[in-house]
């Protein structure tokens, strides 16, 4: 009898939730985006490398896919490069390099979308950002050659606290697209964004981190 209701109870519960995934998959859009950026740092040349280029690729969803207003969560994944010099990680280039950084950049904004005509729409979203990312030595780097604290490895500890003290994760996004529809369920456009760099800014370090960005996005609906 327990058997037979614990039965019951497992196919209701799977028939439930294939009611509500079929709702919230015909309701949204799955979103893709190759979006060369440029990393600002605003710090000499000297002593760290110019504002690199990065290419993060990124993906989502947005939910819904045909009010003005919905929310478009994304993922972004890129590396770079990272040295330490006087309290702060810059970005580095290959020949200084200490840490090989993996970051990931979750955008949780909301998207608003104008329709002026049956063919395109353009949309416009802000929200906050979390950018996570974690160093580690670099390839042909040893935790005992030399760094700017005495050792590459005690330079990558205070990479790896910096990335995460005075909310230097925490970023706030900007974003303009517009998407052409190509063919049915599928649409392609110029994007651009902008993530200001909040924790920076609270510890007075300017555009430290600011990301800017531009390239296509692609919706597809399922």
């Amino acid at each position: 009898m327990h058997l037979k209701k614990l039965f019951i109870l497992t196919v209701l519960s799977f028939s439930l939730f294939s009611l509500h995934a079929e709702g919230f998959f015909s309701s949204a859009d799955l979103t893709a985006e190759f979006s060369p950026a440029v990393y600002v740092n605003p710090e000499s040349s000297l002593v760290s490398a110019p504002s690199p280029v990065i290419y993060p690729i990124s993906i989502g969803f947005l939910w819904p896919n045909y009010t003005k207003i919905a929310l478009q969560p994304t993922l972004s994944f890129f590396t770079m490069y990272h040295l330490w010099y006087d309290g702060q990680a810059l970005p580095a280039e290959i020949e200084n390099r200490t840490s090989q950084t993996v970051s990931l950049l979750l955008d949780i904004p909301a998207v608003f979308s104008l329709y002026p005509n049956e063919k395109s729409r353009f949309q416009f979203s802000t929200g906050l950002a979390f950018l996570m990312r974690f160093g580690i030595l670099a390839g042909g780097v040893k935790e005992t050659d030399s760094g700017y604290t005495g050792s590459a490895g005690s330079d990558m500890d205070k990479i790896n606290s910096y990335f995460w003290d005075n909310a230097r994760f925490l970023y706030l996004s900007f974003g303009a697209s517009w998407l052409y529809d190509l063919v049915p369920h599928l649409r392609l456009g110029p994007v651009f964004h902008t993530y200001l760099p909040l924790g920076s800014l609270f510890a007075g370090e300017g555009a430290q981190g600011m990301i800017i960005s531009v390239g296509l996005k692609l919706n597809f609906h399922i």
